[in-house]
């Protein structure tokens, strides 16, 4: 069942929904009828049930109930922050990380990035990642849209407060470093947990001190060498199946 994130605070049993966008695509190109079920997600990250009860001119009127059903988030806040590469990894990364459930996903230049982003060009590159988030909290039924942002400074990686926080280093899995994220990644659930990732040329060492430096830890992401937009969604999954899946199992 479609799943459509809206912009206000449903606090009733029917809901007017007159966004244009929205509206056009649920009527317009979908042709849902009166009688058609659907959910919708509002500000407050609340699912509802809906049932279009009646069509208008530019809007549809739903009657809804609060759904029951568990949170599809991941119990611990993830940020995904990776170094800028070419734009089709740039919405993949974002894509995937959303649909995987991270919370933030920030992007930033480092020393070998392969793509710069000018000062003129970030804001509209943002909202067509932003928008790229949102279809895909939809498709995966998230409750929550991730933030994406860019910082212009790689120092400013070092004024992020996560409780736990990552830098995966290419030369700390050569060295089989590997085990250091079972010790990271503890059966103690951490409120927020930072990884950060490197551009396809990987991260001088100089970077990887100045994180570690500033509380971060190296590590390796198993014993292969992983692409810039692979390893993000590696961090994810063993996150996943660490404080998610693991967790119910016992």
């Amino acid at each position: 069942m479609e799943q459509y994130f809206v912009n206000s605070t449903i606090t009733s049993d029917q809901f007017r929904l007159d966004d244009r966008e929205q509206y056009k695509h649920i009527i317009t190109v979908l042709r849902h009828q009166v009688g058609d079920e659907l959910f919708f997600v509002d500000e407050n990250s609340d699912l509802f049930h809906a049932t279009l009860a009646e069509i208008q001119p530019g809007q549809a009127i739903f009657d809804v109930k609060k759904s029951d059903k568990p949170t599809t988030e991941l119990p611990v806040q993830v940020t995904i922050a990776c170094s800028l590469s070419k734009k089709d990894k740039v919405e993949w990364i974002t894509q995937k990380s959303t649909e995987l459930g991270a919370t933030k996903i920030i992007f930033f230049n480092s020393r070998y990035s392969i793509m710069q982003w000018k000062n003129n060009v970030v804001d509209k590159k943002l909202q067509r990642l932003q928008e790229i988030a949102k279809n895909a909290a939809q498709q995966s039924k998230r409750r929550v849209i991730p933030t994406v942002s860019f910082l212009k400074k790689f120092d400013d990686l070092t004024k992020l407060d996560d409780e736990v926080k990552l830098v995966a280093y290419e030369e700390s899995a050569k060295q089989g470093e590997t085990s250091k994220l079972n010790q990271v990644l503890t059966h103690d659930q951490p409120g927020s947990i930072l990884g950060v990732f490197g551009p396809e040329g990987g991260f001088s060492p100089e970077e990887v001190d100045t994180l570690v430096t500033n509380g971060y830890s190296s590590i390796g992401l198993g014993p292969r060498i992983l692409r810039a937009e692979t390893a993000p969604m590696y961090l994810l999954s063993v996150i996943s199946y660490n404080y998610e899946l693991r967790m119910n199992e016992e």
